[in-house]
């Protein structure tokens, strides 16, 4: 993790040194070993580094070939490939960094080159003949990359928006279309932020940026024809273990102390387990470990797994206290980290995590985030033989889960909920279910409780019941299993995760790596077919059956699931008077969009103990929202 920065006058007018000066200091956090300034003419690139693999010591942006010049913030994964693809003949010096390799592709094969990099990345190259800036970004938007363009005048970018408001007035207006996103949790838009003029790169985009204005392409999307076969489930076992080996691999790349998360689950002991075994190999140094524990929150303990895990690979094992922890810790600091409001409950949590690890040296932090989306649990397979009809194939399947330990109520209920809502409800005629709602006595326009929360005259200006109505006939249509786990793995969800981490990283500094974002492993995984996502019993099966000899076995055929909304409730709880108190202090703020009864209500309910679980969730919204917004927009 690092930090670029960058502006362009359109106008042709020198770039501002001290604009540009102004913009790397505010990105200090991300990239404290070296901070770096380079203008020429109307163009001007920054960079802070933060040296985490062994090459990087040995990189100082911008990097100039031919005349061309680069500022990156970069990882990148098929160095070897590269190297040989861009050789010809020619021998270059040692070692080559990420930021070379980048520049170098740029030069061989033009906009194109994006096609031909694997890893993390976000950076900008400057072409002075063609007076262009080719900005781009990687395929899930690990590495953050935010931008304002003033037509004819102005072009700046950075990896932090509070760099851009640095070097311009850009940014203090709201975007009230976002509030709307964010309140009903819709991840579509994946350009827009909270900041009016301000947005950001999609990932698997590039931004073509000259004096006549801005080109946006996407380089890269899931193929939806693609399809992996092979001829049993040792072969579809075999491949995935070898992708996902690789994927963890390169992401050991590190001058500094390795660390990994390890809840016990099945995501983050995979990484870890393959981490301990290939660094073993190569390596007498141990991995770091970071757990968090509940001595008394028994319900979100998952010791008994870590242990496990512990007991048969050889980590340097740290545990976190998480019984003090509330949602709520330090949330003005932590925003003004994030620039954003953030939907991440249990975010006080994983910083605690982050701050362990930096002060133990480590830099590199494996994390499995995002393993459900990737190896999915394949659910949606057993929504297919329901809407197929194949009920003989889908009561075996059942059968075999709940002989497995599914029958936990955990699991089996959002199981059985799912194959309602999403095989069975979808089939339903509307005519019946709004029957159905008239004697349930719930309201006819299922979005009507959702609109209750904004304020009426906020709803009609930003059309917050058509949203609702166009998500809710989308949850009407039955999708294919391959289709659903496309969507899944194309949600917006994922960049704004993946933004939330990158920021709150930089506070510490330290580089979270993700080993199930790997693109040769999303797209083998998406490309199988269900029977490889759920069978035998099992949810999320080429998982376990690809890791035999690496994972625990009881970790490896674990049928229950870590729960830590236990723990943000309960912090919640304890909480009660500061979400009154910060309500109550920001209403200046928030009632300009929201409707204060219901906000008033919900208060109530959570203070009398009636309050449902997604209310507490959107009351934490509300609180990270106003907390956000009366710090930064009624000062």
């Amino acid at each position: 993790m690092s930090g670029i920065a960058g502006i362009f006058d359109l106008g042709g007018k020198p770039a501002s040194t001290d604009d540009l000066t102004r913009m790397v200091q505010a990105l200090a956090n991300r990239g404290p070993d070296a901070q770096t300034v380079w203008s020429c003419g109307n163009v001007g690139l920054g960079s802070c580094m933060l040296h985490s693999t062994p090459e990087s010591l040995h990189e100082i942006f911008p990097i100039e070939l031919n005349g061309i010049h680069i500022t990156a913030d970069a990882r990148i994964d098929n160095r070897g490939e590269l190297i040989s693809a861009l050789a010809s003949g020619k021998t270059f010096g040692n070692p080559v960094t990420d930021g070379t390799l980048i520049l170098l592709a740029y030069l061989k094969w033009g906009e194109k080159c994006v096609d031909r990099l694997l890893g993390d990345f976000a950076f900008a190259i400057w072409d002075p003949a063609k007076q262009q800036l080719f900005c781009a970004r990687d395929h899930f938007g690990v590495k953050p990359f935010y931008y304002s363009h003033q037509a004819g005048r102005r072009f700046t970018f950075s990896s932090l928006i509070k760099a851009l408001g640095a070097a311009s007035r850009v940014g203090h207006e709201i975007d009230e279309e976002k509030i709307v996103d964010f309140i009903l949790e819709q991840f579509d838009d994946k350009s827009r932020t909270f900041y009016s003029g301000v947005f950001r790169l999609p990932p698997a985009s590039f931004l073509v940026v000259d004096p006549s204005g801005i080109r946006r392409k996407t380089y890269w999307e899931l193929d939806p024809h693609r399809e992996v076969r092979f001829r049993s489930d040792q072969e579809y076992g075999q491949a995935f273990r070898s992708i996902f080996l690789e994927a963890v691999n390169c992401r050991l790349r590190s001058a500094f102390p390795v660390g990994a998360m390890l809840s016990g689950g099945l995501d983050s002991s995979s990484v870890a387990c393959v981490a301990h075994d290939l660094m073993a190999s190569a390596s007498t140094k141990r991995i770091h470990t970071f757990s968090i524990v509940f001595n008394r929150l028994r319900e979100s303990d998952e010791r008994p797994f870590i242990d496990k895990v512990l007991h048969e690979k050889q980590f340097e094992s740290h545990f976190i206290d998480g019984d003090a922890i509330t949602p709520f810790d330090d949330l003005v600091g932590v925003l003004r980290i994030q620039d954003e409001p953030f939907c991440a409950p249990n975010y006080a949590l994983t910083r605690n995590v982050w701050q362990r690890a930096s002060n133990c040296g480590v830099r590199v932090l494996l994390d499995g985030l995002f393993g459900d989306n990737v190896v999915s649990h394949g659910v949606e397979h057993l929504n297919e033989l329901a809407s197929s009809g194949r009920w003989i194939a889908l009561a075996n399947e059942l059968k075999q889960l709940i002989g497995k330990g599914h029958s936990d109520v955990s699991l089996w209920h959002p199981l059985a909920n799912y194959i309602l809502r999403e095989g069975v409800k979808p089939h339903v005629p509307e005519a019946v279910l709004a029957m159905l709602r008239r004697f349930r006595r719930f309201p006819l326009d299922p979005t009507k409780k959702d609109q209750m929360l904004f304020s009426a005259e906020f709803a009609e200006r930003t059309g917050v019941r058509d949203r609702l109505m166009r998500a809710y006939a989308d949850s009407r249509i039955a999708k294919r299993a391959a289709q659903a786990h496309r969507d899944s793995m194309g949600s917006g969800m994922i960049q704004t995760a993946l933004e939330i981490y990158s920021n709150g990283c930089s506070e510490f500094p330290l580089e979270t790596r993700f080993p199930f974002m790997d693109k040769r492993l999303v797209e083998f995984c998406v490309a199988i077919p269900g029977t490889q996502k759920i069978a035998g019993g099992y949810t999320r099966a080429i998982l376990r059956r690809g890791l035999v000899g690496y994972l625990p076995k009881d970790i490896r055929l674990r049928s229950s699931k870590g729960d830590l909304g236990w723990s943000f409730i309960e912090g919640f709880r304890t909480q009660r008077k500061l979400v009154t108190r910060t309500l109550g202090s920001s209403q200046k703020f928030w009632e300009k969009f929201f409707n204060q009864g219901s906000v008033n209500q919900m208060i109530s309910r959570m203070n009398s103990d009636k309050i449902m679980p997604e209310e507490l969730f959107t009351l934490f919204l509300l609180v990270v929202l106003s907390t956000w917004g009366s710090d930064r927009f009624e000062a």
